[in-house]
C-alpha cells in the first residue's frame, strides 16, 4: 500500500469557545487529488490554515513521508513543499507574469545577488509552454482575466517545487473554458505526482477532478470516501447530516403582472449596449451569460452606482434618476453585490454592526439613540433565519467563513422589507445545504411580492430557481426564454453565440 505524503492525527483547534476542528484525521497520497468538503463553518479553512502555517492547532500531529513535522508559519509550510492557492488571489497586480511566479523565489546572478532577469524569462515561458498557456510573460498580472490569474497563482506554487497543492476554491469567477484549463493542468500535475487538496462547494467538480473525498461537519471528520465508489445524495446527506430532497425548492406562487421595475434603452457607466426589460411585483428575474457578459455592471448600474448616461429607469411606473445608492434605498431598492469582502462587508466590525448598518432607522429611539436592544433582537433573528454558523453576533464578520459572511450580507438588507432585490451571484462560495436555504429565502421574498432580479453565470441555477431568463452577451440582451420552457445547456449554446440568439 502507498505510504501518504501528507498524514493528519487527532487536529484540535478552537476559537475562544468556538470548536473549529475537534480530533481530525486526514491522509493524502502522492499524485492523488483529494476533496474536502463541507458546509461553511465546517472547518475546511481553518485545516487548511494550520497546514500552511497561518494558524497553529491546539492538538495533533502533522508527518509528511512518515516524519512528524511542526509547521510555525508560511515561510516553513513553503519549505516542507506545501503552497496554496486561495479563492482571493495573492498577487501583484503591476508585476509581470514571469516577476509574480518567482515572487520571493528569484533567479539570480551569481556574486551580485541581483535577478536574472533572463533565466526568469525563461524560466516563465517554460513553465508557460510546458502547460500550454498561451500568456506572454511580460504581460502585466492587472491585464489578464481572473482565470488566467488563477492559474499564474499555480504556476507560482508550482516555482517553489511544492509537493502538495491545497487549493481553495480555486474555480470560483472562473468561466467554463478557464475550469477545463484548471482541470488540464490538476491532471498534468497528477502524472508528476503532485498531491491536491481540493476544496470545492461544486459537488460536479469534485466527481469530475478528485480520487478521494474527505467530508467536515462541525469540525469533525465524518467520512472518506472513494469517489468512485460515492454518490452526489450520499455526500450531501453526509455533509448536514439530513437528507437535501429537492436542491432547487420550487416557489408556491406565481409573478402578478405588475410592473415593478422597467428600463427603456437604458445605458450607464460601464456597460456595453442599451438595455431594455421589465421586472414583474412577485417575480425572480435572472440574467444570465458567461463571465464578461456585463450583468454586474448591468445590476450596479441599476442601483445607481454609477452614473446614468441616457434612457429611462421607470420603479412602480414612476421614471427616477437613482444618483447614488442611498437613492436606490428611498425607492426600497436592496443590492447584493459579487464582491462581499470589497463592497458588502465592514470586516472589522460585528456581526450585528454589519447587519443593522443598512437600517439604523429601525433601531433609533428617541431620534437621538441606538437601541441596543433592538439591534440584538433583529440580528439574531435574521442570523437564526439564515444559519449563520457560529451562531454569534458580536463576532467580527473577518472571522466567518466565505460563506456565512455571504449570508450576513443578504441578512442585512431583508431587515428593511425592501420591494426590489438585485441579487449578483448570491450563492457563490456558499455549501450546497445554505444554497437551499438562500433559495427557500428567494422563493419566500418573491411570494410575498418582491421582484428579484437574480444575477448569476450558474445557468443550472438560473434555470431551476427563476420564472424568467435574460440571456446577455458582449452586454447586450440576445434572447429571452422561460425557465420552463429551456434547459441550462441550451442556455449556455445562446450564452456562447449559438442558435436561438438575437
Amino acid at each position: 500500500m502507498e505510504q501518504a505524503i501528507l498524514k493528519l492525527k487527532n487536529i484540535y483547534k478552537h476559537f475562544g469557545g468556538i470548536k473549529a476542528l475537534r480530533d481530525v484525521d486526514f491522509s493524502l497520497k502522492k499524485g492523488e487529488i483529494h476533496a474536502l468538503i463541507g458546509e461553511n463553518g465546517a472547518g475546511k479553512s481553518t485545516l487548511i490554515k494550520i497546514l500552511t502555517g497561518v494558524t497553529q492547532m491546539d492538538e495533533g500531529e502533522i508527518f509528511i513521508y512518515g516524519k512528524k513535522i511542526s509547521i510555525e508559519n508560511p515561510v516553513v509550510a513553503r519549505f516542507k513543499g506545501i503552497a496554496a492557492i486561495y479563492q482571493e488571489l495573492g498577487l501583484i497586480e503591476n508585476l509581470s507574469v514571469a516577476q509574480n511566479i518567482y515572487l520571493g523565489n528569484e533567479p539570480t546572478k551569481k556574486f551580485m545577488g541581483w535577478t536574472d532577469n533572463r533565466i526568469l524569462l525563461k524560466n516563465s515561458s517554460d513553465y508557460l509552454k510546458e502547460f500550454k498557456i498561451e500568456i506572454d510573460p511580460n504581460r502585466k498580472v492587472s491585464e489578464l482575466g481572473l482565470g488566467q490569474k488563477r492559474i499564474i497563482e499555480i504556476l507560482k506554487a508550482l516555482s517553489i517545487n511544492a509537493q502538495i497543492l491545497l487549493l481553495d476554491e480555486a474555480a470560483t469567477g472562473m468561466s467554463k473554458a478557464e475550469i477545463d484549463i484548471l482541470f488540464k493542468i490538476m491532471y498534468n500535475l497528477k502524472k508528476q505526482k503532485v498531491s491536491m487538496i481540493y476544496i470545492s462547494h461544486h459537488l460536479e467538480e469534485v466527481f469530475k477532478i478528485c480520487d478521494m473525498v474527505t467530508v467536515l461537519r462541525n469540525g469533525k471528520n465524518v467520512g472518506t470516501f472513494k469517489v468512485s465508489n460515492v454518490n452526489k445524495q450520499t455526500l450531501i446527506k453526509t455533509m448536514i447530516g439530513r437528507e437535501v430532497y429537492d436542491e432547487y425548492p420550487r416557489r408556491k406562487l406565481k409573478p402578478s403582472s405588475d410592473v415593478l421595475l422597467q428600463t427603456e434603452d437604458f445605458f450607464a457607466e460601464g456597460m456595453l449596449k442599451k438595455i431594455s426589460l421589465k421586472l414583474y411585483k412577485g417575480e425572480i428575474l435572472g440574467i444570465t451569460g458567461i463571465i464578461g457578459a456585463g450583468k454586474s455592471e448591468l445590476g450596479g448600474a441599476l442601483f445607481g452606482s454609477v452614473k446614468r448616461i441616457s434612457g429611462k429607469l421607470k420603479i412602480k411606473g414612476r421614471e427616477v434618476d437613482l444618483r447614488a445608492p442611498k437613492d436606490a434605498c428611498i425607492y426600497r431598492m436592496a443590492y447584493i453585490p459579487e464582491d462581499r469582502k470589497n463592497q458588502g462587508l465592514f470586516l472589522a466590525h460585528s456581526v450585528e454592526d454589519n447587519l443593522l448598518i443598512a437600517n439604523i432607522n429601525k433601531i433609533i429611539v428617541g431620534k437621538l439613540f441606538l437601541s441596543l436592544r433592538k439591534k440584538r433582537i433583529y440580528a439574531m433573528d435574521i442570523a437564526k433565519k439564515l444559519r449563520v454558523i457560529p451562531l454569534d453576533v458580536l463576532i467580527r464578520a473577518q472571522n466567518l467563513s466565505g460563506g456565512n459572511q455571504q449570508k450576513v450580507v443578504i441578512g442585512k438588507w431583508m431587515i428593511g422589507n425592501p420591494d426590489i432585490v438585485i441579487m449578483d451571484e448570491p450563492t457563490r462560495g456558499i455549501d450546497v445545504g445554505a444554497k437551499t436555504e438562500v433559495y427557500n429565502l428567494i422563493n419566500e421574498l418573491a411570494d410575498s411580492g418582491v421582484g428579484i432580479i437574480f444575477l448569476s453565470s450558474e445557468f443550472i441555477e438560473v434555470k431551476n430557481i427563476c420564472d424568467r431568463i435574460l440571456i446577455l452577451r458582449k452586454g447586450a440582451i440576445v434572447n429571452e426564454v422561460k425557465s420552463d420552457d429551456t434547459s441550462s445547456e441550451e442556455i449556455l449554446t445562446i450564452a456562447l453565440g449559438g442558435n436561438n440568439s438575437r
